[in-house]
């Protein structure tokens, strides 16, 4: 709600209000200001009045609480006027209950006798008492104004009136932003990047341009800026609507004359072309700032500024327009391109307009989103359909946003559709093909499809600058969801009742209708049919006869994770007889016919997309196809035959994925020169591939997954990528040395494979080199030459022995990956040379000592050896400066060295499942730590003091752990999972939530969600039915939550976590399981309106799924202590009399719900845990 002041100041007639005892300054120092603040345009309301009478007259008072500011001019005989005195009374009204601006100026005065009344106020006030002595109470109200008017930041008449000035400038602008913005949302940051574009206050003359599609908010941001810094110029004029203004009678003439009018403050006539000689000298004597709002031609820009040298220094001029090549043009480099509202932004400006308030009806939630999915951050249409839906009922916004999907709303259309209005023939047609067809689509893949891509790129780019598409980071032509609409509203009204008399077809009912019932006719250019919506069409097989300038024809089904919703919808049971010549895009996914018409002729084609087909081959014999690009057949599992290509010159890109009957691959295929990706993955009839292809143009092509191929294929020529992934090759030849373009190699799980050429070393392209899971390979080939270009070699579950020493040659590689090779029993002893190396994993390989050299490398960020029995690590690791992941889980180290506080950049360090019984005290010196991991450290007795900036430790299982050290209270948040398992039969009387079985469900208070909520102590009875031994054996017990939290314009948060808590030992009888586990990785909205549900479930994972049940369960919620200022403290004590495990926590900020105290520790009695030293505190 905004505050009385701003009430006020809404309401303001005027700027500033003159109060001053006019016998003093009326001639001299007054008229002076007065003069300063016309010339700065501010509006001042001045008392010409020579002569008053006894009460101030009424048109002063509402000049008065009709001011912004009020300015007192203090002087010698102010006081002395019962008028001035009473006005002041007033005026101090005026700020107390409406909030306005006062401003003191003391014009040959001391403040303090103002502030006393001393001086000459002495003098005056004796008088007054005097004249006044029956009304003590009205001196006594002057008193005070004065000494409360005396109190105010002030002026001295010593100051120049410039400066009085400038002040008030600041003041007034202050007013005006608050006031500007009343109402409205998301202006503020987007007028500062704007205001720092102008740069006022330079010398140089400025423009700059506003550009954005239409209803996006150019003109109130340039509305609400041209009040906030319009009167810091000489002269200003805000021409708005320059597009429609021009188009009337006078035209530009009468708009240029209007702009100097405004400027100058004259009503000029200026009738002729040339503005007169005396006017532009004039002009350019003045700082001025103008806007011309919509513009949409450069002409209109030169026409009214004249250039840029037409107004004086320091002049402002902003442009606001949907046309970013107008501003180019016209030389204008400073654009801000205004973008849609944030979601926050546009839910406040929609609830304004549909509410009337910032508040969303819960039954309006879900449809409110929809809205402002819709509206997509536009802020003409957030108010739009606020607007329209304002108190109408639930009903009535369901009907009305159906009605949106289909038809735009005419007051948007509207305005959106002028710009489109502008465009030309081919302009329009491609912004229809995008609206209806091509959304989302590459860049590049747009144009290519058009019949001259060249021109279709200068189109795209004709649409991007007028603000009707987009193109996103990622390469991808984008829209606003309101734009589409307008444009298929566009087509739409083509024929409102006929659909087959529309150009382009996308809804599926429609296009349901014109195919169901042979509608179609010349006029259709392009169908859209999305399969997953459609019912099951059963097509005439003339019913593309009539449609002769059919380009497009899409039936696609949408994919689910990558796959396809398989489903036949368009049956062809007559088959089909007629596909028109104009086609230039065919996508028919499970097209059900062998082949396509006979009589089809391909010339105009360019895409053909055939996926999941019945297509045995493409069509029978050879036919003309030079415009043909895209070939894409993947999943016609019963195509057999590739026809001869041979008139298909440009053809850029074929797909035969998982073609799997095709048996063999024509030679001719080296005869594209513009072939750039062949994939024949998956086809596994092919047993070979010709020998000695040539490719010309850089090529990718993918083999993956051809079981059936023995032979590495003989290719030579511009191949940038091969892949064989998954193929029956046993060998890599030295013919491979041809391939010098090449830069991704991939040999993955080809399990046969048994030895690789020296000559690879010849590929100094090479970048990528993946072996991993070729499970015969049992050498790598020696490194002969150097590869400086080979990045990344991955030779993960290969059964290689050993790396050859020549592999210091790889002095660009960053990444090696020796994951699982179990036969690995050793690196190479220099490894210094391996400058680039950033990641190593060896983890589970039969590696046991580490070569000193790997302190060498200093470039590494990432070092894996968990899993690495028996690893023994150097003793110095200080040349690991840029390591940022030490991972040694499951070595079975017995030592840590001493200078591991040496790894300045380490964040996370993964030590769980050793046999140290101890860190090094240097772990303190790892400031960047922010993860430590030491779960199942056995031996493990103590930790000394950890890094201050730690956010993470688990310790789970430590069995002898028996203290934690206290952590600074600099840390953000340690969360600890804690957790021990012991015989035992009853959950604690202190869990507040118990139940028996596996599963129960609570609610947390309102407003402890996320601020307060640490976490949950757990605890689960679990049932053993048969013994379970220590060999090696062990159970998990599973704790997943779900939280639903009810929010304002979410319905449901489900957030799922999964913690394991794992026990060894011997197990005969029924055991208590307690653990204490944080809740920092969820996030919970922080809303005093929610309510939040937990749902908890317990299960147990064990290898003999016989032995357990959950027979209770339990749990407690962890809040943390309200009072900054204390320490919390938390004691757990998990365990039996027989065998405690203690366990605390220091933390300035988290603690167990309540406070705890250090002293006087109980033993627990035996078989049930003991919690009498914690105060529970329920929220």
């Amino acid at each position: 709600m905004a505050s009385s002041s701003r009430s006020h100041s809404a309401q303001s007639k005027y700027d500033v209000f003159l109060s001053f005892r006019g016998e003093d300054t009326r001639d001299n120092f007054t008229s002076h200001l007065h003069a300063a603040f016309c010339r700065k345009n501010i509006k001042t309301f001045i008392d010409e009045e020579l002569s008053r009478g006894d009460e101030i007259s009424q048109a002063v008072l509402n000049a008065m609480k009709g001011s912004k500011i009020s300015v007192i001019i203090f002087s010698k005989r102010y006081a002395s006027s019962k008028w001035c005195l009473d006005e002041l009374v007033e005026i101090l009204e005026c700020k107390n209950m409406n909030g306005q601006t006062v401003v003191p100026v003391f014009y040959q005065v001391d403040p303090s006798d103002v502030r006393n009344q001393t001086g000459c106020f002495a003098d005056a006030f004796v008088e007054h008492e005097e004249q006044f002595k029956n009304m003590p109470q009205k001196v006594q109200i002057w008193r005070a104004v004065l000494t409360e008017a005396s109190n105010l930041s002030g002026w001295p008449e010593a100051k120049l009136v410039e400066e009085i000035v400038k002040d008030i400038l600041k003041k007034l602008e202050n007013i005006t932003v608050s006031t500007n913005l009343e109402g409205l949302v998301g202006l503020n940051s987007r007028i500062e990047q704007i205001k720092s574009l102008l740069s006022a206050g330079s010398p140089d003359f400025r423009i700059v341009g506003l550009w954005g599609m239409g209803g996006i908010g150019k003109t109130t941001i340039a509305g609400a800026l041209f009040n906030q810094i319009s009167r810091e110029f000489e002269g200003k004029c805000f021409m708005a609507s320059v597009r429609e203004e021009s188009e009337k009678g006078g035209g530009l003439t009468n708009l240029r004359e209007r702009v100097v009018s405004e400027v100058l403050g004259e009503d000029l006539k200026i009738r002729t072309p040339i503005i007169p000689e005396i006017i532009k000298k004039r002009l350019q004597q003045m700082t001025v700032f103008i806007v011309l709002d919509d513009v949409n031609k450069c002409g209109q820009l030169s026409y009214l500024t004249g250039g840029l040298d037409r107004f004086g220094p320091g002049s402002r001029i902003i442009v606001t327009t949907r046309d970013k090549q107008v501003l180019y043009n016209f030389g204008v480099s400073d654009v801000y391109e205004v973008k849609g509202l944030e979601y926050p932004e546009a839910l406040e400006l929609f609830c304004n307009h549909a509410f009337k308030g910032n508040h969303c009806p819960e039954d309006l939630l879900v449809l409110s989103k929809r809205v402002l999915d819709y509206a997509n951050g536009n802020p003409l249409a957030l108010r739009v359909l606020g607007s329209f839906l304002h108190r109408k009922s639930k009903v009535d916004w369901k009907i009305a946003l159906e009605n949106l999907i289909r038809i735009s709303d005419p007051d948007i259309y509207d305005v959106l559709k002028v710009t489109y209005n502008e465009l030309k023939a081919e302009e329009k047609s491609m912004f229809l093909d995008i609206a209806c067809f091509l959304k989302g689509e590459d860049k590049d893949y747009v144009t290519k499809i058009q019949d001259d891509p060249n021109f279709a790129h200068y189109c795209l780019s004709v649409l991007v600058d007028k603000s009707l598409v987009t193109i996103s980071c990622n390469n991808k032509v984008q829209m606003h969801d309101l734009l589409q609409k307008m444009g298929r509203e566009i087509v739409r009204q083509e024929s409102v009742k006929e659909p087959g008399k529309r150009s382009r077809l996308w809804y599926y009912e429609d296009v349901y209708h014109v195919l169901k019932k042979n509608k179609g006719t010349d006029a259709i250019e392009g169908i859209l049919l999305n399969l997953s919506k459609t019912r099951d069409i059963h097509l005439d097989g003339n019913v593309f006869v009539n449609m002769s300038n059919l380009r497009f024809l899409k039936f696609y089904m949408p994919e689910y994770k990558g796959v396809p919703i398989m489903s036949s919808k368009v049956h062809l049971d007559q088959g089909l007889r007629y596909l028109p010549e104009e086609l230039r895009y065919l996508h028919w996914h499970q097209y059900s016919l062998k082949t396509l018409p006979l009589n089809f002729d391909p010339e105009n084609l360019i895409e053909l997309n055939l996926p999941y087909s019945n297509v045995e081959q493409i069509w029978e014999g050879k036919k003309q196809a030079f415009k043909l690009k895209f070939i894409d057949l993947h999943h016609s599992k019963y195509l057999t035959k590739i026809p001869d290509l041979v008139e298909t010159p440009n053809l850029e890109r074929i797909n035969l994925l998982n073609c799997t009957n095709l048996p063999y691959i024509s030679s001719s295929i080296q005869n594209f020169n513009n072939l750039s990706v062949l994939s024949l993955a998956g086809c596994r009839s092919l047993v070979s591939f010709p020998r000695n292809i040539y490719f010309r143009s850089p090529i990718a092509v993918d083999f993956s997954d051809c079981v059936n191929l023995t032979e590495f294929p003989l290719v030579s020529g511009n191949i940038i990528e091969l892949r064989l992934w998954n193929t029956r090759i046993e060998e890599v030849p030295s013919s491979i040395e041809c391939l010098t373009n090449l830069e991704t190699l991939d040999l993955s799980f080809c399990k046969r494979l048994k030895r690789v050429s020296t000559s690879i070393c010849k590929l100094k392209s090479l970048c990528w080199l993946e072996l991993g899971g070729c499970s015969n390979l049992e050498t790598f080939p020696e490194i002969l030459e150097k590869m400086e270009h080979l990045l990344e070699i991955d030779l993960r579950e290969t059964a290689i022995r050993n790396l050859p020493s020549s592999i210091e040659y790889l002095e660009g590689l960053r990444k090696l990956d020796l994951g699982d090779c179990s036969e690995l029993a050793s690196l190479p002893e220099k490894l210094e040379n391996l400058k680039s190396l950033k990641y190593l994993n060896a983890e589970f390989s039969a590696i046991g000592q580490l070569p000193s050299s790997i302190s060498d490398l200093n470039q590494l960020k990432k070092l894996k050896f968990s899993g690495c029995r028996g690893l023994v690590l150097p003793p110095l690791l200080s040349g690991l400066s840029s390591l940022t992941e030490l991972h040694l889980t499951d070595c079975n180290i017995t030592e840590i060295p001493p200078d591991i506080g040496s790894l300045s950049s380490i964040v996370w360090l993964a030590l769980s499942g050793n046999h140290f019984e101890r860190l090094p005290t240097s772990v303190k010196q790892l400031s960047q730590l922010r993860y430590l991991h030491l779960s199942n450290c056995n031996m493990l007795q103590s930790l000394p003091e950890l890094p201050i900036y730690l956010v993470y430790l688990e310790a789970k299982n430590c069995k002898r752990l028996q203290t934690l050290p206290e952590i600074p209270s600099s840390v953000h948040y340690t969360p600890y999972g804690l957790c021990n398992c012991f015989p035992g039969s009853e959950i604690p009387d202190w869990f507040s939530n118990q139940c028996s079985g596996s599963s129960l469900t609570i609610q947390l208070p309102r407003r402890s969600c996320s601020r307060n909520l640490v976490g949950f102590a757990l605890c689960a009875v679990i049932q053993f039915e048969e013994d379970i031994d220590a060999s090696g054996k062990y159970c998990n017990v599973k704790c997943s939550y779900n939280f639903e939290t009810k929010t304002r314009l979410e319905a449901n948060n489900n957030v799922d976590d999964y913690y394991n808590l794992s026990l060894n030992g011997s197990m005969d009888s029924d055991h208590v399981l307690l653990g204490f586990e944080p809740c920092w990785n969820t996030e919970v909205p922080d809303d005093g309106n929610n309510q939040t549900t937990i749902s908890f479930e317990f299960s147990v994972e064990c290898k003999n799924e016989k032995c357990h049940q959950v027979k209770c369960c339990g749990v407690c919620p962890v809040y943390a202590n309200p009072n900054d200022n204390k320490p919390n403290t938390l004691k757990l004590i998990l365990g039996s009399e027989e065998e405690c495990t203690k366990i605390r926590i220091l933390h300035d900020k988290v603690g167990m719900s309540g406070s705890y105290d250090d002293e006087d520790e109980m033993e627990p009695s035996p078989k049930r845990i003991c919690r009498d030293q914690i105060n529970t505190h329920q929220q």
